[in-house]
């Protein structure tokens, strides 16, 4: 805990979560709407935790470690995730807010999970319809990608999609899927 609380302090304001150390022995509740943040925080404690040596500046390199790791993992399922679709070139800005959506979750339900169901089935239905299953695809997966944002940016999830689609790039038949 340090003194007067200090490394719980620290841990709070770096990671954006609160720490709650209850009567319970052997428990730490980490409290957050966030998942992306909350999932940071809970890997930087454990990580502490297992080192023994906790104070501020401890707290901040390993705090700096967990998120470029974080980084990293939701770059590489993000990129993943476009081949396995198919999808072709994608802004890597785009990529990181994909494999983020795994730390998003909307009426109970993992957003990653929903979307990729989402661009599946729209690539099948496209499919059987003889449309552009890729670019229905693409549309599927974008349609909620805001809600990877919407922890950090004010707004509708729909509209940060469709600002941040258009900021990269994305093909007008992908902004109206998020619009619709």
């Amino acid at each position: 805990i340090g003194k007067e609380g200090r490394n719980i302090k620290t841990l709070e304001m770096i990671t954006g979560v609160d720490i709650i150390i209850g009567d319970t022995p052997n428990s730490i509740v980490i409290s957050s709407f966030n998942l992306y943040r909350r999932a940071i925080a809970t890997k930087t404690l454990q990580l502490l935790i297992e080192d023994g040596r906790i104070q501020p500046a401890r707290i901040e390199d390993i705090f700096q470690k967990v998120s470029d790791e974080f980084e990293n993992s939701i770059l590489a399922e993000g990129e993943e995730i476009i081949a396995n679709l198919g999808l072709g070139y994608m802004n890597p800005e785009l990529i990181k807010l994909v494999g983020k959506l795994r730390y998003r979750a909307s009426y109970g339900q993992n957003a990653l999970a929903h979307t990729l169901e989402v661009a599946n089935l729209a690539g099948l239905i496209a499919s059987q319809l003889g449309g552009d299953t890729i670019m229905a695809r693409r549309a599927g997966l974008m349609h909620d990608i805001g809600k990877a944002l919407t922890h950090d940016v004010k707004g509708s999830h729909v509209d940060i999609g469709a600002s941040v689609c258009k900021k990269f790039g994305e093909p007008e038949i992908v902004i109206n899927a998020i619009y619709a």
